[in-house]
């Protein structure tokens, strides 16, 4: 039937699209202390010692269900724990009937010690009073004055006594038989309704006839033949006895797995879910009960065989209810993470759409731009769990973009601080993915590729800068720019040299990696004034572009 079940349950969430939803933790830690309560019971009724095959068979699927609790296989550790309580269970039943037993042989044997001690102080009593009586016999024989009268009493009393100390003889086997019936009524009750004990207490009350006749070897005889009697009522007692034990511990641990079971199904609300079975288990549970305490074993057994059968049934449907009711919030909460995911993307992407974001980290803002289509597409397509990854993907892109923009601003406004502290710099400007530093003035002389020396501390500083853990790797630009006096193919040349002669220095005196540098004599082709008094001089100039991006 379960199996039925859970294959119900894997078409269902096959159909919904979305994985089989974990045991309620709840439920599993309830299922967990019940377990271990039933093995408390079970030690305390010294299950360990008498049953140690149940008690430790217990323990075991116990720590079979914390191990894969923790290896977080929770319907595995479920089933274990539901299994150790039913053996625990199990073990307490059984526990208790061998202290049962226990019992009823500490009293048969305490009955039959008292019964013997107290047939030999009777027998002890009536040997004394012979004993006393043949010595006053005696001392009467013995006198010469005693009559004839005193020695016939003393005569008869002794023969009296004789006969006394005979039947206190034949009375103590007879008092055993008659303890060893008692014995068998106490083991089994019902032992009196049948033949055989009818014939014991008929040979026991036949002996009691003929001790009281004086029939002493009659009686003998009959005794010898009673003990086979008795001895045989005894033996169906213990038998029928422990037949009985056996059906009553039967019955017990059959109404104890019931007991279980239908708790179990109470757990995944068989209340709400299949009320009509559950109340029937819960009814033929009763009556198991009330059977067992009137000492109907077999048909307690049979209730609770059949609430054990309609609760299985119960949980195979509740099971599947349950799980469906769970796969269905399951499939809710993925949807409503997954539509989060997706609109939470979507107003990040929207909110750094208009800063440097898109513009210094173009690559990574891209791919949070490719996440989010992808998340929006597995979302119309309803894979929940396709769209709540991609979102994630999409986040993380556009975390780390806006962490690089983030620390590259810092890093480009610390550069700008550096570079405008370097003497004889005319301008120092952010720009989108670079910083540049600008060098007006006479640098070099009219018509000279030397630098001046005036300006060796501006390019020493700026080698210096470059220099820094901060902004050691970033690519730089050395643009040599002319005014426009002169021939123009001579300008190009000249700015050429002159920003060769600006890279050579930086590597030179400066020590900066030249694969870091690019020399580009531009002329007079991009003027930065074309007209007042002093565009000449704004013109000439050298601009040196650190790539931050």
């Amino acid at each position: 039937m379960k199996f039925y079940g859970w294959l119900l349950l894997s078409a269902y969430l096959v159909v919904f699209g979305c994985a089989v939803p974990e045991i309620d933790e709840v439920m599993l830690a309830t299922q967990l202390q019940d377990a271990q309560q039933g093995i408390n019971k079970a030690s305390e009724v010294e299950a360990e010692s008498l049953v140690p095959e149940e008690y430790g068979r217990a323990v075991k699927l116990l720590s079979f269900a914390r191990n894969s609790q923790e290896k977080g296989d929770i319907p595995q550790s479920a089933e274990f724990a539901y299994q150790a309580e039913l053996v625990a269970q199990i073990a307490i039943a059984k526990a208790r009937q061998h202290h049962a037993r226990q019992q009823v042989v500490a009293i048969r044997e305490q009955i039959y010690q008292q019964i013997i001690k107290a047939q030999g102080h009777e027998r002890e009593i009536a040997r004394i009073r012979q004993v006393i009586t043949e010595k006053q016999l005696a001392r009467a024989l013995s006198s010469n004055d005693a009559g004839q009268q005193v020695r016939e009493q003393l005569s008869t009393e002794i023969a009296n006594l004789k006969v006394s100390l005979r039947q206190a003889e034949l009375s103590l086997p007879l008092v055993n038989l008659e303890s060893l019936i008692s014995v068998a009524v106490y083991l089994y009750p019902a032992i009196e309704a049948t033949a055989d004990y009818e014939r014991s207490q008929a040979a026991t009350a036949s002996i009691v006839n003929l001790i009281e006749r004086e029939d002493f070897d009659e009686a003998e005889d009959a005794i010898v033949g009673a003990e086979t009697t008795v001895k045989r009522l005894y033996e169906l007692a213990v038998q029928r006895q422990k037949q009985e034990s056996a059906a009553k511990t039967k019955a017990q641990i059959s109404i104890a797995r019931a007991e279980v079971i239908i708790e179990r199904a109470q757990y995944l609300n068989a209340v709400q879910h299949a009320p009509v079975p559950f109340q029937e288990a819960s009814t033929q549970l009763q009556r198991a009960k009330e059977r067992l305490t009137a000492g109907r074993y077999e048909q307690a057994y049979q209730f609770a065989e059949q609430a054990q059968q309609v609760a299985d049934e119960t949980i195979d449907i509740v099971e599947v209810i349950e799980f469906q009711e769970r796969a269905q919030k399951e499939l809710d909460r993925l949807i409503t993470k997954a539509q989060r995911s997706v609109n939470t993307l979507q107003e990040k992407l929207a909110e750094q759409a208009e800063t440097q974001v898109p513009q210094l980290e173009k690559r990574l803002y891209e791919l949070a731009n490719s996440a989010y289509a992808a998340a929006k597409a597995a979302l119309t397509a309803k894979e929940y769990q396709t769209a709540i990854t991609a979102a994630a993907e999409g986040s993380d892109y556009l975390e780390r973009a806006i962490s690089n923009t983030q620390q590259l601003t810092s890093i480009k406004s610390d550069l700008v601080e550096a570079a405008a502290q370097i003497p004889k710099v005319s301008m120092v400007m952010e720009q989108q993915d670079s910083v540049l530093v600008r060098i007006n003035g006479d640098v070099f002389a009219s018509g000279s590729t030397h630098l001046q020396e005036s300006f060796f501390s501006t390019f020493s500083q700026l080698s210096e800068i470059l220099q820094r853990g901060t902004f050691r790797d970033y690519p730089v630009r050395i643009e040599s720019h002319t005014s426009s006096l002169g021939n123009a193919s001579v300008n190009r040349k000249l700015s050429m040299a002159r920003a060769d002669a600006v890279k050579n220095y930086l590597v030179d005196r400066g020590s900066v990696d030249v694969r870091r540098l690019i020399a580009a004599g531009l002329g007079e082709t991009q003027p930065i004034a074309t007209d007042g008094a002093n565009k000449a001089e704004q013109n000439l100039r050298i601009d040196i572009i650190i790539t931050t991006n």
